[in-house]
């Protein structure tokens, strides 16, 4: 059920309540992971949905409810595997993306996403990559924080544009396949309500979900990493997922 208003009270805590869960679902893929290395992407999805369950999260879609993407899949902004989909080699990326919500009345979605590397060491290129995608979620994040300590609520499009800009100076304007964030919605991740995108006028309004989540996607390997926030009614930015700083090695 979508609202034009703000979240309740209630709807910000089981937000929270459920970003914490797929924190700990995030954990428990690293250990299914690290303890079943001979593995196609179809059986950590097939762990997740059960991960869900076990949380008392849902997902309103019984297809694509999480991305897990591993070695050159991970190119892909949406990619759903057909069939058991590609097995886990050495030396590669993963990129899990998990969106669900309290299996509670008028709940709204958790979303976030987290870059694994298969191997011992993450090669320099992808770490000097991944530095520019970090810089471009804290630099949103740190633009969204100075404004409304100027007692103003920005733009979706002024926060796109300075995440994005961020890639672009990097050299990597190219790699950019989809807009830095959207609101959270009830029935979907995706809200209904305005978004952080360049097509975006409206300021994004207070006690409402979002996500930031740039992403670059290159011919042979992609990267994003995702967080969720609202501002609350003390004009606090509120991020209430895990912020990963480097990516994880497994």
């Amino acid at each position: 059920m979508e609202s034009s208003h703000s979240w309740t009270k209630l709807q910000i805590q089981n937000h929270t309540e459920a970003t914490k869960k797929l924190g700990q679902i995030k954990d428990e893929v690293i250990l299914f992971i690290k303890s079943n290395k001979n593995i196609y992407e179809k059986d950590v999805l097939d762990f997740i949905k059960k991960s869900y369950k076990k949380h008392g999260l849902v997902n309103d879609s019984k297809k694509e409810f999480a991305i897990v993407a591993f070695g050159k899949n991970t190119k892909e902004v949406h990619y759903f595997p057909k069939k058991q989909g590609q097995k886990l080699k050495a030396n590669s990326l993963i990129l899990l993306d998990i969106w669900a919500r309290l299996d509670k009345r008028n709940s709204p979605y958790a979303d976030m996403t987290w870059m694994f590397y298969f191997g011992n060491k993450v090669p320099s290129q992808i770490q000097e990559k991944w530095k520019v995608l970090a810089d471009a979620r804290d630099i949103a994040i740190e633009y969204i924080k100075k404004e409304i300590r100027k007692g103003k609520l920005p733009r979706g499009l002024d926060i796109d544009r300075i995440s994005h800009d961020v890639i672009g100076k990097s050299g990597f304007g190219e790699n950019i396949k989809h807009t830095i964030g959207h609101s959270l919605g009830f029935d979907h991740p995706h809200g209904k309500l305005p978004g952080i995108n360049w097509r975006e006028y409206s300021p994004i309004l207070k006690n409402v979900g979002y996500t930031v989540e740039p992403g670059m996607y290159f011919s042979d390997f992609g990267m994003r990493t995702e967080i969720d926030f609202y501002i609350s009614e003390k004009n606090e930015i509120v991020v209430t997922t895990p912020i990963q700083s480097k990516i994880d090695t497994l």
